[in-house]
């Protein structure tokens, strides 16, 4: 099987600003997060292994500039600590684009059982928002990851 992470830059990689940006985009989508910081990452961990996993990247403001998140003992306790909560193994990168250190953080899909939030919510990624599955959704979703129902 092939790596789905085999076109993203490789733990310890160092790019150029424009080749960062022509790998990975600068729209968000249900693959693709940026974050500034490892602080908000109990949302995203589990809504991108519920979808189709995606790739977070730390130290990208908003307004996509390159501020900066080095893969340091903070940020490895806090990725660690959530990926811990919602059981979902990620994958963790430390990249340099230009003389920004980023975090890159890999989210597989999970298809054999069902990951909340830490705090018990079922989040999906839909476009660039997580979002939570409510009412009916919630049964139908748990209906389609039945075996040979995929």
């Amino acid at each position: 099987m092939q790596d789905p992470w085999h076109h993203l830059p490789a733990d310890g990689a160092a790019l150029r600003p424009r080749a960062f940006w022509r790998l990975v985009g600068r729209v968000e989508h249900e693959a693709l997060d940026f974050k500034r910081s490892a602080n908000h990452l109990r949302e995203a961990v589990p809504a991108m292994a519920m979808s189709r996993g995606g790739a977070i990247v730390l130290g990208v403001s908003d307004d996509r500039r390159l501020v900066g998140r080095p893969l340091d003992q903070e940020t490895l306790d806090r990725i660690t600590s959530v990926a811990y909560e919602s059981g979902v193994d990620v994958e963790i990168r430390a990249l340099r684009v230009g003389r920004v250190p980023l975090t890159l953080v890999l989210v597989p899909a999970v298809r054999d059982r069902i990951v909340t939030t830490p705090d018990g919510r079922l989040l999906r990624r839909i476009g660039s928002a997580n979002q939570p599955l409510k009412g009916d959704a919630v049964a139908r979703f748990v209906r389609s990851r039945e075996p040979g129902t995929r």
